[in-house]
């Protein structure tokens, strides 16, 4: 080979990596909405029956509109969501009789889902 043409193959292997962006140009494209978290819920009786209080923060992390589903052991349960600012982000409250259904006691890790 000459080394004319090694120089040649040299600078398309650099216009080649010219093209491909960076990493961190390609994970600021997108900001990904969370459908899915995992939380504790804790057994409040002050709390109506088919509804179920969150944060305000953990509203707005998962874009909650009105309804949301707790499911533990392949059990599931639709509960209106109601927003709260006093209660931290990991935590949710529920009625006991809502806990009763899905067989789980106070302080339990639930996945909480919006719908």
């Amino acid at each position: 080979m000459s080394p004319e043409k090694e120089e040649e193959k040299k600078t398309d292997i650099k216009s080649l990596v010219n093209i491909i962006p960076p990493a961190s140009a390609l994970k600021g494209r997108e900001k990904t909405v969370l459908r899915e978290k995992r939380v504790k819920v804790r057994k409040r009786p002050e709390v109506k029956s088919g509804t179920l209080l969150i944060s305000s923060k953990l509203r707005e992390t998962m874009n909650v509109k009105g309804d949301v589903e707790l499911s533990v052991k392949g059990k599931r349960l639709r509960l209106k969501a109601i927003m709260q600012d006093s209660l931290p982000e990991i935590e949710v409250w529920a009625s006991p009789e809502d806990m009763l259904k899905l067989g789980i006691e106070d302080n339990s890790t639930v996945s909480l889902r919006s719908l």
